[in-house]
């Protein structure tokens, strides 16, 4: 974290749980590094916040993330390393500094766009009296801090703005979650007020995400405060019990209620709008990555099955040149199964329109109708209430999108009913969330879809790399290690971190796919 930033925060207004302030305080707490004399209102810092996130959640975190869950492999170069957990505190310094960074440099990683710059955002806009716009930066909080939470577990917030703490304290994984509630509680307050000085973001031409929406933008941001609390509780359910899938339950129902208002990244085809994953992979280091086996088969079996048509799989990857689809085993190995997995021995898919035939202008979903409606039903199930179930899966297998390509949301056909079992609602969530980080929080909780940890360098045996199974965090960067005492040795909720441990809301590893036995279609 950059500690030397002069900017002091407050955290959490509103907050119950926090019991603090949102204004600022202290030295230089309205300059701008960028342009110190002219920045008074959260436009030009609110394009900096969305433009700088996708940089979190299409860059190495999420890489790591659905390499673990089987999505992608790593096939060259340090990904096949990475895809065997060998990530390291210095391959993630950029990431864990980001989430806290304010505007200076030219790293999109460092430059601005994290709690900080959030901070201050909110701050200007307090000052405007435009509370439209304060809950709206509000959820960008949320969504920041808890995705940094949901990778470390434990993690700096209530004092992390703080510039006169150098060596702030790490909150405990679960209360964080707690904390970023009553934030999302108070964004959605704030976005229900009125008044001639709610302007918000549209009126300055700073809105990114949802520039052009036809509903007025206080309602979206409350549907999307919604779902993000929804998905949150669902974070902590598998710890806290049955009483968080009541509370995501409620707030499906005033979550996202169309297509139309799923949150996507900005991206377009210039060199800085560019998705980041057209970066990494067509730009910076082709032939890194390659389609993952799990997600592939997976795709195949159920269209076998009659679960799924074909217009996922010929979306996300191109075939293999025999009119066939195949991905690669974790760290392109070649494993011997029987068990309807894939063996990795090629010939091998490519990435598909979102990727490599994309001109960089996809624009990836962070949150969305089906997300909303596929938590719904597995919190309907996880609550005995088996016809609600059934009703959200179905509705998430209808008006199928899968973010903008061009401009145009991408869209695939309604698919007919199936029983709304455990398996079938987080199969249907891990295809239709391909490349979202979400599908590892997923996995945590419930070990579903089915996957085996992966090999180690040089084996060929499913779950011989270290640690044996699939890790449930990402080490803290090295720098925040080496600078800040307070860097946990043991978690809030006495798990012993490591670079591959699991993180406090995860009650333990999931056990190992065996190849040798078959896995049941989801029919």
């Amino acid at each position: 974290m950059r500690h030397s930033f002069r900017v002091v925060l407050g955290l959490c207004l509103a907050l119950s749980a926090g019991g603090c302030s949102d204004y600022l305080s202290g030295p230089n707490v309205t300059t701008n590094p960028n342009a110190p004399a002219t920045l008074t209102a959260p436009g030009p810092l609110y394009v900096g916040i969305q433009a700088a996130m996708p940089a979190q959640r299409e860059g190495q975190t999420a890489r790591d993330a659905v390499m673990y869950t089987q999505q992608v492999a790593g096939i060259d170069r340090q990904h096949r390393g990475y895809d065997q957990y060998n990530t390291t505190g210095g391959d993630m310094d950029a990431y864990f500094g980001a989430v806290y960074s304010t505007g200076s440099g030219t790293n999109v990683l460092t430059g601005g766009g994290g709690l900080l710059d959030i901070r201050k955002a909110e701050q200007f806009a307090r000052v405007a009296k435009d509370t439209l716009f304060l809950g709206i930066l509000k959820v960008y909080e949320a969504l920041e801090i808890g995705y940094a939470a949901d990778i470390w577990g434990d993690i700096p917030y209530r004092q992390a703005a703080d510039s006169t703490i150098l060596q702030p304290a790490f909150d405990p994984q679960l209360q964080i979650y707690t904390d970023l509630q009553s934030q999302l509680d108070s964004a959605i307050t704030f976005l229900a007020a009125s008044g001639p000085s709610n302007v918000g973001p549209l009126a300055g031409g700073t809105e990114l995400v949802y520039k052009g929406a036809t509903d007025p933008i206080n309602l979206i941001y409350t549907e999307v405060a919604h779902s993000l609390k929804a998905r949150y509780y669902m974070h902590t359910a598998a710890k806290n019990g049955a009483g968080d899938y009541t509370k995501a339950l409620a707030e499906v129902s005033l979550g996202i209620s169309t297509p139309a208002h799923d949150f996507l990244w900005y991206h377009d085809a210039t060199t800085f709008g560019n998705n980041f994953w057209f970066q990494f992979e067509v730009i910076n280091r082709t032939g890194d990555i390659g389609p993952g086996a799990a997600v592939i088969e997976i795709l195949k079996r159920r269209i076998k099955a009659g679960v799924e048509d074909s217009s996922r799989l010929k979306f996300y990857f191109t075939d293999d040149g025999a009119g066939d689809y195949h991905g690669y085993r974790p760290g392109a190995a070649t494993v011997t199964t029987s068990g309807g997995i894939y063996d990795g021995s090629g010939p091998y898919s490519s990435f598909g329109s979102v990727i490599d035939l994309s001109d960089g202008s996809f624009r990836q979903p962070e949150l969305t109708y089906a997300e909303t409606q596929l938590i719904g039903a597995e919190a309907a199930l996880q609550t005995g209430n088996a016809a609600l179930a059934q009703a959200d899966l179905d509705n998430a297998r209808k008006q199928r999108q899968y973010g903008m390509l061009d401009g145009v949301p991408v869209t695939f056909p309604d698919l007919p009913s199936v029983p709304a079992t455990l398996q079938n609602i987080l199969e249907e969530k891990y295809v239709t969330l391909y490349l979202n980080p979400e599908v590892w929080n997923d996995y945590k909780r419930t070990c579903l879809p089915s996957l085996a940890p992966a090999p180690a360098p040089g084996s060929s045996t499913p779950g011989s790399a270290a640690p044996g199974y699939i890790p449930g965090r990402l080490p803290y960067g090295q720098t925040e290690v080496n600078a800040n005492p307070n860097v946990p040795k043991v978690s809030s909720a006495g798990v012993t971190i490591t670079a591959t441990s699991i993180n406090p809301n995860q009650p333990a590893s999931c056990q190992a796919l065996n190849y040798a036995t078959s896995v049941p279609l989801a029919n």
